[in-house]
């Protein structure tokens, strides 16, 4: 008997869950999301490049109208009607809004294989904003164990609470890794003779 294979969930599908959970649950609406990615797209690709072609308008009015035919533009993207271009999917990455954003970035990072660290930032505010992050990511994994352990029982019920709470230690790991690159970045700078000044805070 031929078993089935089994195929993952496409890259598109993938940034179009990301996109309508942000959707609904941020200040964003389908016009203003469209205007994001549209004003990424065009920030980020050079006119010769591009193979989407996103609508600009230079008054009111034209402003008003290529808002209306750029979420035209980007509903037919996610409802399949036109297929997401490669050089589209960073700039619509880049347009949502945190943490989905972050949170779409490390998924689609990790069908490659890497974990989804950030580069490191040396600077004062990079090393106190990695130490936030992991703070955050820990509690927010430990608040996923607590779900799960609530009523004494991990069962079939617990698969949709389970699979968060693997989501919140793989973010986690990705901020660790981020911290100890952040860490390094700070020594190496230190032991190249940098000593102008206070290297900064590492918390």
């Amino acid at each position: 008997m031929t078993q089935e294979r089994q195929y993952r969930e496409p890259r598109a599908a993938v940034i179009f869950r990301f996109t309508t959970d942000a959707i609904r649950n941020s200040r964003h609406t389908d016009a203003s999301f469209a205007s994001a990615v549209a004003e990424a797209y065009m920030a980020q690709v050079a006119p010769a490049e591009r193979t989407t072609q996103f609508h600009a308008g230079t008054d009111a009015d034209s402003i008003a109208k290529a808002e209306k035919l750029n979420a035209k533009l980007i509903e037919r993207f996610r409802n399949g009607t036109v297929k997401l271009p490669a050089d589209l999917e960073e700039a619509w990455v880049e347009a949502l809004p945190e943490p989905w954003r972050l949170d779409c970035a490390r998924e689609l990072a990790r069908r490659y294989g890497f974990i989804g660290a950030r580069a490191p930032d040396a600077g004062i505010a990079g090393q106190l904003l990695c130490t936030a992050r992991v703070a955050i990511e820990f509690g927010q994994a430990l608040q996923a164990i607590a779900e799960i352990n609530a009523d004494g029982v991990v069962d079939a019920q617990d698969i949709p609470r389970l699979r968060r709470a693997l989501s919140e230690y793989r973010a986690l790991g990705a901020e660790v890794v981020t911290q100890k690159a952040t860490l390094q970045a700070v020594l190496d700078r230190i032991e190249a003779g940098l000593r102008g000044g206070p290297v900064g805070v590492v918390a």
